[in-house]
């Protein structure tokens, strides 16, 4: 790991945004290539009037997500969402004073998001320092690429690896995107 930060160079985690509008976001490109996932995007907010609200998405009708491009699934996970946050408003307020672990499990009491998604919140949207996905397959092959260690393996021994990056697993998770995005092929 020390090799990798000092390849890399400083860190430059930075919060994108929290709220509704950031879980609507993760929500709508759950399984999508990131082209896909902005077109779509773009045509909600355009259906919304150019804002996408918790009132605005409950005012859609059923063809207006249909049109977009989104699921039937998908568009009752995002009613769902609209509908949380219209009832609660302070909801995303709340969840910034929770524990890491606390904040994990509302976001995944929330209908469409699971465990990655929650946890991809924590880190990019709350800032939180000490957050390890050990679901996502990126930084499962970062990891094992780095170590040298059998990809069959490394969900096993990460946690082990990764108790010496505590308090700032989250870090590390940055240091290991960057890693995998040095890999790509440039254009």
């Amino acid at each position: 790991m020390a090799e990798l930060i000092r390849r890399v160079g400083p860190c430059n985690l930075r919060r994108e945004g929290s709220g509704f509008a950031q879980v609507f976001r993760a929500i709508l490109s759950q399984q999508l290539s990131g082209k896909a996932a902005s077109t779509i995007r773009g045509r909600i907010i355009t259906a919304c009037g150019g804002r996408v609200t918790p009132e605005a998405v409950l005012a859609l009708p059923d063809h207006a997500f249909k049109e977009a491009g989104v699921s039937r699934p998908k568009a009752r996970y995002l009613r769902a969402l609209a509908e949380t946050v219209r009832d609660d408003p302070r909801f995303f307020e709340r969840l910034r004073r929770l524990s890491d672990e606390a904040a994990l499990e509302r976001l995944m009491s929330l209908l469409g998001v699971g465990r990655w998604t929650a946890e991809m919140y924590l880190i990019f949207s709350l800032g939180r320092l000490d957050v390890l996905p050990l679901g996502d397959v990126s930084i499962l092959s970062a990891s094992a690429k780095l170590h040298g260690i059998p990809r069959s393996r490394i969900l096993r021994r990460l946690p082990r690896i990764a108790e010496s990056w505590r308090p700032y697993r989250s870090v590390a998770v940055w240091y290991l995107y960057a890693h995998l995005d040095s890999m790509r092929p440039r254009r």
